[in-house]
C-alpha cells in the first residue's frame, strides 16, 4: 500500500514536458549534475546521487549519505501552420474556425529524486535511488487543427533502484543495480467521423471540426539492470562508465471514445452517414521499449581548485519504431474496426527513431572551503528524423548551458543549486496518417513548424549520517 501511495505521488508530480534529454528520456537526476550540464557525472563522487550516475563510485563515500531534491522544468512550445489536409482531402492553409494552432502544448513540471548510499566496509557499499528516467507530455488545445493526429501524449515513469558496489583495488571499483520501473502512458486524439469536404453532401458546416475524442491509457512494471565501473587512472584523472539495459513494457488498459452513444460515421462503402448506437471500451495495450544506453565520463583535476569534466552518452533509440495500440480482446471490437488497420490493431503511429549521442563538457571550481562553483555545456542530438517527425513528439536537436553551485552549511549538511537554459532548433513537420506498411492510410497531412524553448531550476539537499 505504501509503495502504491509513493508511486502515485511521484507520477502526479511529474508532468514532464519536452524532456531535457532527447526523445522521452530525462536527464534530471540531481542538481549537482545539472550544474555542469551532466558532464562527467559518472566519474565524480560528490553526494549520494552517484547511485544513479555510477553505483561503482559509492565505495568512495566516507559515510552514509542522503540526497533529496527536484528540478522544475519550464517549457513552452508553439506550432505555425503551413497546411492541413483532412481525410477527405479538404485543405486548410490558415488556422480558421473551428480550429486553432493548438496553443502552448508544453507545460511546467516538477521532477523529484532521492538517493541513499552507505559504505558497508572497505570493499563493499550499497545504495537505493528513486528517480524518473522517462517522461514526456505534449497536450494541445481541443480545437487543434492537427487534432486528428495528436491531442495528448503523456508518459511518466518511476525507477526504484537498489545498487551495490565492490572495490577491486585502490584504483578500480565495479557496480551493479536493478531498475525496478513503473510506467504509465496515455495517448489521445480527436476523431473526424464525418470529414468535411466543400461542394459535396459532406460540406455542411455541421461537419466542420471533430465529432468525437479517443484515448487509450495503460501501465506496466518491468525490471532492467545497470552495470558500472570507476577507474582512478592516477590521483588527478578518473574514468567512469555506466551501462543501462533496455526494458520492454506493455502498457495495458482501455481504449475508449468520449461520446459512446449514437455516433454518426461516414461510410465510404455506401457514401452515406450511418449511426452506431453504442461503442464500448476495448481492452488494449501499447507496447513500448525503452533504449539501452552507455555513458563514458572523464574527470581531470587540473589544479587544487579546478576540475575539468566531460562525457558522452550513446542511446539506442532505434528500438523505438512506433506507437502501436493493440486490442487484447479475442473478438474484434467496434473501436478496432473504426481504426481501419489489420486485425488486432486499433492505432499505429510510425516513429522510426535513430540512435544518438550526447556530449557535454564542464568544470567544477572550489572557490573556498564552503563554495563549489559549476558550469557546463551540452549538445544533444534528437533521435527523430525529418521524414518521421510527429505532432506527438516534435523533438529536435538541442544545446544547453548550465551553471550552479554547492554550498556547505556544516560538516554534515550541504546544498546544491543549478540553472539551465536550453536552445532548440526550429522543427519542421510533414506528418501523414500511416498504415502498418508505412504508407499514407488516407489524405490526412499536417505541415508546419514548431518552436520550443526550455529552462530548468534544480535544487537538492545532501545530509551525511
Amino acid at each position: 500500500m505504501k509503495q502504491r501511495v509513493l508511486v502515485a505521488a511521484i507520477t502526479a508530480a511529474v508532468l514532464a514536458p519536452a524532456a531535457q534529454a532527447s526523445g522521452y528520456k530525462l536527464n534530471e537526476q540531481s542538481a549537482a549534475g545539472a550544474g555542469t550540464a551532466y558532464a562527467g557525472r559518472a566519474a565524480v563522487v560528490q553526494d549520494a546521487s552517484i547511485v544513479f550516475y555510477n553505483p561503482a563510485g559509492m565505495v568512495k563515500l566516507d559515510r552514509a549519505e542522503v540526497t533529496v531534491g527536484g528540478s522544475v522544468l519550464m517549457t513552452s512550445g508553439s506550432f505555425d501552420l503551413d497546411s492541413y489536409t483532412n481525410s477527405a482531402g479538404q485543405k486548410y492553409t490558415s488556422v480558421e474556425s473551428p480550429y486553432s494552432d493548438g496553443g502552448d502544448f508544453l507545460s511546467t513540471a516538477v521532477v523529484p529524486y532521492a538517493y541513499y548510499a552507505r559504505p558497508i566496509n572497505e570493499k563493499f557499499a550499497a545504495g537505493f535511488g528513486i528517480f524518473v528516467p522517462f517522461a514526456t507530455n505534449t497536450d494541445y488545445d481541443d480545437d487543434f487543427i492537427g487534432g486528428a493526429l495528436a491531442d495528448q501524449t503523456k508518459l511518466t515513469s518511476v525507477d526504484f533502484q537498489p545498487a551495490f558496489a565492490y572495490r577491486v583495488n585502490d584504483q578500480f571499483s565495479v557496480g551493479f543495480g536493478l531498475d525496478i520501473t513503473y510506467m504509465k502512458g496515455l495517448l489521445s486524439k480527436q476523431v473526424d467521423t464525418i470529414p468535411y469536404l466543400e461542394n459535396t453532401p459532406l460540406g455542411s458546416s455541421a461537419n466542420k471540426g471533430f465529432e468525437n475524442h479517443y484515448e487509450v491509457e495503460g501501465d506496466d512494471w518491468q525490471v532492467g539492470y545497470n552495470l558500472s565501473l570507476m577507474w582512478d587512472i592516477n590521483s588527478d584523472i578518473t574514468l567512469g562508465v555506466t551501462y543501462r539495459s533496455e526494458m520492454d513494457f506493455e502498457l495495458e488498459g482501455d481504449s475508449e471514445f468520449e461520446k459512446k452513444e449514437n455516433i454518426p460515421v461516414f461510410s465510404s462503402a455506401t457514401n452515406t452517414v450511418v449511426v452506431i448506437p453504442y461503442i464500448g471500451n476495448q481492452a488494449s495495450e501499447v507496447p513500448i521499449t525503452t533504449p539501452q544506453s552507455l555513458t563514458v565520463s572523464y574527470a581531470h583535476k587540473l589544479t587544487n581548485k579546478l576540475q575539468l569534466v566531460a562525457g558522452i552518452t550513446w542511446t539506442q533509440w532505434s528500438v523505438f519504431k512506433d506507437f502501436d495500440v493493440k486490442s487484447t480482446e479475442s473478438e474484434v471490437g467496434m473501436i478496432e474496426r473504426l481504426g481501419g488497420l489489420d486485425e488486432g490493431y486499433i492505432g499505429h503511429i510510425e516513429e522510426n527513431w535513430n540512435d544518438v549521442t550526447a556530449v557535454a563538457i564542464g568544470a567544477n571550481y572550489q572557490l573556498n572551503d564552503d563554495w563549489l562553483l559549476r558550469a557546463g555545456y551540452a549538445n544533444d542530438q534528437s533521435p527523430v528524423s525529418n521524414s518521421y517527425r510527429t505532432a506527438r513528439v516534435p523533438d529536435n536537436d538541442r544545446e544547453w548551458l548550465s551553471a550552479g553551485f554547492n554550498y556547505r552549511i556544516d560538516q554534515d549538511l550541504d546544498v546544491d543549486f543549478a540553472f539551465s537554459y536550453m536552445f532548440f532548433e526550429d522543427t519542421r513537420i510533414d506528418e501523414y496518417n500511416r498504415d502498418l506498411a508505412g504508407n499514407p492510410k488516407d489524405l490526412t497531412n499536417l505541415q508546419g513548424e514548431y518552436s520550443m524553448d526550455a529552462m530548468g531550476i534544480s535544487f537538492q539537499v545532501n545530509y551525511k549520517l
